[in-house]
């Protein structure tokens, strides 16, 4: 029987930051996205650059420790493929949202996931489809 072909994706720091504060999103992203042997996620510096940047924001401190913060990391970065961002497009209206699109393109990405409104008003993206982590969830449950 051949290999199945594993399904690429990037997921949205946004995701990562819910999951988090937040433990429905921890699990969801956990134990449906990060944990799939069907999926390989992807990520780039940029996207721990932006993870980064939001998470320590004097707003989160509140809410979650910097240890927990390194432990979800670590954990995360376990089940996660670095790649590098070969071209950067201009399509977003929030161009701090283009390097998405990059990794998408660096990766060839059937899926970015995303909660961002510019970026699921694309739709696609050459091969990509652009989804919210409900409908992501949704369709793995189909296939």
């Amino acid at each position: 029987m051949p290999k199945r072909k594993k399904i690429n994706v990037v997921v949205d720091a946004n995701w990562y930051i819910s999951a988090c504060i937040n433990r429905n999103s921890r699990r969801t992203l956990y134990y449906t996205v990060l944990k799939n042997t069907h999926l390989q996620i992807y990520y780039s510096a940029e996207l721990l650059q932006e993870f980064e940047g939001v998470i320590t924001r004097k707003k989160f401190s509140k809410i979650i420790a910097p240890n927990q913060i390194i432990r979800f990391m670590s954990l995360a970065m376990l089940f996660l493929k670095e790649v590098s961002i070969l071209t950067k497009p201009t399509l977003v209206r929030d161009s701090k949202d283009d390097y998405l699109l990059g990794i998408c393109e660096s990766c060839n990405a059937d899926f970015l996931v995303t909660g961002d409104a510019d970026l699921l008003s694309l739709e696609t993206y050459n091969n990509t489809t652009i989804v919210t982590m409900g409908q992501f969830v949704n369709l793995l449950n189909l296939m």
